[in-house]
């Protein structure tokens, strides 16, 4: 088995997917894919496990906990670039590297072992590390770079989100430099960030376990800024972090004060050349999707899941969900890889996703204020419950006139005019191009609105 294989089972143990999803991530022709499947099942087979299977179009490979670490433990294949990254890692972490005992460790022949080097070699060269051969004993790191500082943490980050799924040579590595419990750790964070309002995810709680073996490793990143000290926000993430990480080692109790503050205030601790590609690529989604975001929340919103992406293709960070595209979905997500052909870019499906839905809230948000009568007929309600209901309605939308009106009259023709509505509701199908609701409530009133809204945006797209 090969890299094909170690990349499908790492999927397959996230989530279901298809093998056209696959492909996306892969990189890699169908045949290749259904072949791999069928020697990781004999592989499964062969140490009683689960073997993947297929249902609709999608396959999936059902293990509880106990099953994962066993399959884990068996299978021992690293791709190309985890091979790399072990040795990146191992000879920053110990300032030591001997490549006859690495390649009897990772059981991979001489030519191998140079050959994953050379990309070890290669990014020390262009990024300004260096190090000595010592005959017969190795080689010994010198100097470390700034810019190698910043992709070992990065590098980290991976072993972190991958954790539970770490191959045995990877996980004994992993061990052997951090120097805490994870799941002890993220029981500590997860309080201070909720505390402080910071938006919890995996991303920012594998960047600061990253950021904790960094400081004990080469100490860290220069994060301190003494016009933190003065902000209340400083003051109050130096509380939480005292009274929920007492064990902390100081340097890290600093760091990550810093760290988070900046986080907090925007601080511009982004890497420059992501943060370039996505203020251009928010100015090309304003323009294609005819929007102004005058919502600077979500605009805000949308440049940071930009960033994520891009960080994350970059680095090679896959973190795999089960999505599916609706139809106005699947119109976003065209127009989203119109743009990103322009410039050559690329990003993994799941991410897509995530950029899809942001941009379907601002088309929703710039255009719900453009809805400002809404008709709702009812079929058989109490007098008492239509006033109540409509109070409702207007204290959610206070700048919506809502109309309530019994769909007797209109079956009458008694009501007849609906003109001077830009929405009609019905629980009954009796006016033409009413939107129906099986019951009133507030949700699907609201839903409704708001497909209304999205819908108008799309149009002007001139796509449906």
């Amino acid at each position: 088995m090969n890299t094909t294989a170690a990349n499908i089972l790492k999927i397959l143990s996230q989530t279901e997917i298809s093998i056209e999803d696959m492909q996306l991530y892969l990189d890699v022709e169908k045949s290749s894919i259904i072949k791999t499947i069928s020697q990781l099942n004999e592989f499964l087979t062969s140490i009683n496990l689960p073997i993947i299977s297929k249902e609709d179009d999608f396959y999936f490979l059902k293990l509880n906990t106990l099953e994962l670490k066993i399959l884990f433990e068996k299978f021992t294949i690293l791709t190309t670039d985890e091979k790399a990254d072990y040795l990146f890692i191992k000879f920053i972490s110990t300032g030591f590297l001997n490549l006859e005992k690495e390649k009897e460790i990772l059981e991979i022949s001489r030519s191998t072992i140079l050959r994953v080097f050379q990309i070890v070699k290669d990014e020390f060269l262009k990024n300004g590390t260096t190090y000595e051969y010592y005959h017969g004993k190795g080689l010994v790191l010198k100097t470390l770079s700034k810019n190698d500082k910043n992709l070992f943490y990065k590098k980290l980050m991976k072993f972190f989100i991958e954790e539970d799924i770490l191959v045995p040579i990877r996980k004994e590595l992993f061990n052997s430099i951090k120097k805490f419990d994870t799941k002890k750790r993220l029981s500590q964070l997860y309080p201070i960030l909720k505390a402080s309002d910071i938006s919890i995810n995996y991303f920012l709680l594998s960047f600061i376990c990253s950021l904790e073996v960094c400081i004990h490793i080469f100490g860290g990143f220069n994060l301190a800024d003494d016009s933190n000290l003065d902000l209340d926000k400083f003051k109050e993430l130096q509380k939480n972090i005292n009274a929920f990480g007492h064990d902390f080692d100081e340097e890290f109790k600093n760091q990550l004060c810093h760290f988070l503050t900046a986080l907090s205030c925007e601080k511009g601790i982004l890497e420059a050349s992501i943060i370039d590609i996505c203020k251009n690529l928010t100015t090309s989604i304003k323009n294609k999707f005819c929007v102004k975001i005058s919502n600077k929340d979500l605009e805000k919103m949308l440049f940071n899941k930009l960033y994520l992406s891009f960080f994350k293709y970059n680095n090679k960070i896959v973190k795999i969900i089960n999505i599916s595209f609706s139809k106005p979905h699947k119109i976003i997500l065209n127009k989203l890889d119109e743009i990103l052909n322009e410039f050559s870019y690329n990003l993994y499906l799941v991410d897509k996703f995530m950029i899809v839905y942001v941009i379907r809230r601002i088309l929703i948000d710039e255009h719900f204020s453009n809805i400002k009568n809404v008709l709702l007929l009812f079929n058989e309600v109490v007098a008492v419950d239509q006033i109540i209901f409509k109070k409702s309605l207007k204290k959610f939308h206070p700048n919506i006139i809502f109309d309530i009106e019994a769909t007797f009259f209109h079956k009458k023709n008694i009501v007849y005019n609906h003109k001077n509505y830009d929405i009609i509701i019905s629980d009954s199908n009796i006016v033409p191009n009413a939107k129906i609701v099986e019951y009133y409530n507030i949700v699907n009133v609201h839903n409704i609105l708001e497909n209304h809204a999205l819908t108008n945006g799309l149009n002007k797209l001139d796509t449906i």
